[in-house]
């Protein structure tokens, strides 16, 4: 499969909206759990933070990166991320930047430690944080298709020159 760039002209709305989340379902919520291991558990971290800002990007493509992750981590998580949605862009960057948990500790397969405390730390375990993933994405895509505004800014994301859309397909076989 190749993966590259499409805009959003020349498809409609509700044709892209499906493009989309058909992608980002195979991409992330299907991709991550073949990471919930102990060679791939923080790399799912960093997965689904990236996934939670690249839905925070369809949101409001014109704010930065933090206002759209915590927008939408405090919009279509459920409790008790919205209340950690600071907390959370923390870790989204000292994940990606500096290969650390910053303000978590984090593990996997261990479901009765999730959002415990261990040392004045945050418990996170992938499984859970990955199933939250999992609802948000739900609740985006379903808001999406109800609400005219946020449409409007898919669309304008769907749009930007500088992103597009991820589009996975077979190769044509042209340059």
């Amino acid at each position: 499969m190749l993966k590259h760039q499409i805009r959003g002209p020349g498809m409609n709305q509700a044709d892209l909206a499906q493009l989309v989340q058909r992608n980002f379902g195979g991409i992330y919520l299907g991709g991550i759990p073949s990471l919930l291991n102990d060679d791939g558990g923080f790399l799912s971290f960093i997965c689904i933070l990236t996934a939670m800002e690249a839905l925070g990007g369809f949101m409001k493509p014109k704010d930065g990166n933090g206002v759209r992750f915590r927008h939408f981590v405090s919009t279509y998580y459920p409790d008790p991320y919205p209340a950690q949605a600071d907390r959370l862009w923390r870790f989204r960057n000292a994940a990606v930047h500096g290969f650390s948990p910053g303000p978590y500790k984090v593990t996997h397969h261990n479901s009765h430690l999730h959002m415990t405390t261990d040392g004045g730390l945050t418990v996170l375990n992938a499984e859970d944080f990955y199933a939250a993933l999992v609802t948000a994405s739900k609740r985006y895509f379903d808001a999406l298709q109800a609400d005219a505004a946020l449409r409007a800014a898919f669309i304008e994301r769907t749009q930007d020159p500088d992103t597009g859309v991820l589009l996975v397909a077979p190769a044509a076989g042209t340059p």
